[in-house]
Order: structure tokens, then C-alpha cells, then sequence
């Protein structure tokens, strides 16, 4: 990575968590509604038999009322768990089975399934800080979804505030961009050549 790619990563990661911070509850709980009434209207997690996604962190778009609604349609739920060589494993979500990870991360809890397992979903839903009109996916910086999803065959959908959807984010060849992004306003097809 260069220097100022790296420079530019630690500065823009800072000033979207500060943003991010500063959203009020009401906000949040808006955000969340609205990005599942989109996902809901999304072909690619229509059709998905199984679907990757997360337990999102209180400042994040929430993932709650999605992971409800793909509960209520009896879709499997992937969810996945950090591993010491950064690596993700993945577990079946079940309401309610949710602890405190090693980095304050929620986790489920329940039977590892393996890594592979991601492999088996048609589509993953992703955090991200900011995506670009590309599809470059701004993450924390651990690179676990990027290691996760270099070989993921499904649609790669991440969730982000309206605000976190930029003109630019700064990116390397490692990065894996996505495909789609939600936001409350709705869905954003990156300029990528790819149908989803």
C-alpha cells in the first residue's frame, strides 16, 4: 500500500466514524427500516436460497429489521466469526444467539461451519464505511471481508448511510469492490460490469 492510500484511508475511516458517532438513535432506527424495505425489493436476495450478513455495530445501518424479514421468508442466515488469523468462519444466525466477540464485535453463537460455508450463499450482505460510484468498499481496515470475498462467486452487496455513498474512496488491487450498495434512499448499481 502506498503511503498516501494509506494516509487517506486513516483519515477518511476517522471522519465517516465521527459522523457516524454523532447520528441519533431515531436516525438510526430510520436507516435500518428503510434499507430493509429496499433489500426486500432486491432481485439478487429474492432469489438467494441462503444469504451471508451480519450482526451490525450500534453506529452502523442496522441490520436488524433485514435479518427479521429474512427470518419471516425462512431464508438461512450466515453470520459470520472472526478468527485469530483474521479470517472469518461463518454460523447459522438464530435470533437472539448473539454474544460479544474478542474485538466487541457481535457474533453469534452457535456451530462453526467453516469458511467455506460463505461459498454456499447467493448473496453477502457487507458493512463498509463508504463505497464509491465504483463499488470500492472503504471497510475498517482488518481486511477479514476482503480475504473473505476474493473468491466469492455471489453478489456482494454492501450497507452504508446515504452520506457514506462517495464519488471516490481511496483503494487498492487487494480491495474487492461490490456490486450493490443500500442506503435508506434505495439501492445504487456501482458502474461496474456486472448484472445484478
Amino acid at each position: 500500500m502506498s503511503a498516501s492510500t494509506a494516509v487517506e484511508k486513516v483519515n477518511l475511516r476517522e471522519a465517516l466514524l465521527t459522523r457516524r458517532r454523532a447520528r441519533t438513535p431515531a436516525e438510526r432506527e430510520s436507516a435500518a427500516e428503510a434499507i430493509a424495505l429496499h433489500a426486500a425489493a432486491l432481485p439478487a436476495l429474492a432469489r438467494a436460497t441462503r444469504v451471508a450478513a451480519y450482526l451490525s455495530l450500534p453506529s452502523e445501518p442496522g441490520t436488524g429489521p433485514l435479518l427479521a424479514w429474512l427470518a419471516g421468508r425462512d431464508v438461512p442466515v450466515l453470520v459470520p466469526v472472526g478468527r485469530a488469523d483474521r479470517s472469518m468462519d461463518w454460523v447459522e444466525h438464530t435470533a437472539g444467539a448473539v454474544e460479544s466477540g474478542p474485538l466487541g464485535v457481535p457474533e453469534p453463537s452457535g456451530r462453526p461451519l467453516g469458511p467455506g460455508a460463505l461459498a454456499t450463499c447467493g448473496i453477502a450482505l457487507v458493512p463498509a464505511l463508504a463505497v464509491d460510484h465504483a463499488g470500492n468498499r472503504l471497510g475498517r481496515g482488518a481486511g477479514y471481508y476482503d480475504r473473505a470475498l476474493a473468491d466469492f462467486p455471489g453478489v456482494v452487496c454492501a450497507l452504508v448511510h446515504d452520506d457514506e455513498l462517495l464519488p471516490h474512496v481511496p483503494h487498492e488491487p487487494h480491495d474487492r469492490p461490490v456490486d450493490l450498495v443500500l442506503t435508506p434512499a434505495g439501492v445504487f448499481r456501482p458502474s461496474r460490469d456486472r448484472d445484478v
